[in-house]
């Protein structure tokens, strides 16, 4: 068994969850580069150990606080980055990927979804690897609710992205404090791919 810092890092016992990797969602990240490069060591090694993934995507869900929802997103889309003369070929990349549409869930808790939940229990893994959008929300949430429901989380940092540097950093470094947060050069080194 692989093991890092204590933890399962065996590709046998992982299964990947990669939320919100949709191009629109892709569009407004800052580390467009680094998302690229580290979902292609991702996808070699699904290929390589036969990894099951689980792709999500978040949709808000119609609560009595919707309005309130919307309008805190809003207010983080102010955030954003401004356009690089590069977005157009990372679009392009990013289109290569081989990310298929995510199901939809209503919350950026993924073990809130009786069907994902079901799909990674009944996956017979003990370990959860996240990547995707958003770092401080979705990201940071799932990756709790996996280590609450007792699994190995595993965060790949530059799997994962969101629309202001600092609130990246910021998130990684809560993260870190409660499950494993590594990068692809981490897999690269733990899985032989790459």
């Amino acid at each position: 068994m692989e093991r890092y810092d204590g933890a399962d890092l065996d590709p046998g016992h992982s299964i990947l969850v990669i939320m919100n990797a949709t191009e629109e969602n892709f569009k407004h990240i800052f580390s467009k580069l680094e998302f690229i490069t580290s979902m292609k060591v991702i996808e070699d090694a699904m290929k390589l150990y036969n990894i099951p993934a689980v792709f999500i995507e978040r949709n808000f869900r119609s609560s009595r606080l919707s309005d309130y929802i919307a309008r805190k997103y809003s207010q983080k889309m102010v955030s954003l980055m401004s356009p690089s003369s590069y977005d157009e070929e990372y679009i392009r990349q990013f289109g290569e990927l081989a990310i298929p549409p995510g199901l939809s869930i209503g919350s950026e808790d993924i073990f809130s979804d009786n069907t994902v939940r079901n799909m990674i229990e009944g996956s017979g893994k003990t370990t959860v690897v996240l990547a995707g959008f958003y770092t401080e929300s979705d990201i940071y949430i799932s990756a709790i609710e996996s280590l609450l429901h007792d699994y190995y989380t595993f965060v790949i940092s530059d799997a994962t992205s969101t629309i202001s540097e600092r609130t990246y950093f910021e998130a990684l470094d809560l993260l870190s404090q409660h499950v494993e947060v590594i990068d692809s050069r981490d897999l690269i080194r733990y899985w032989s791919v790459g």
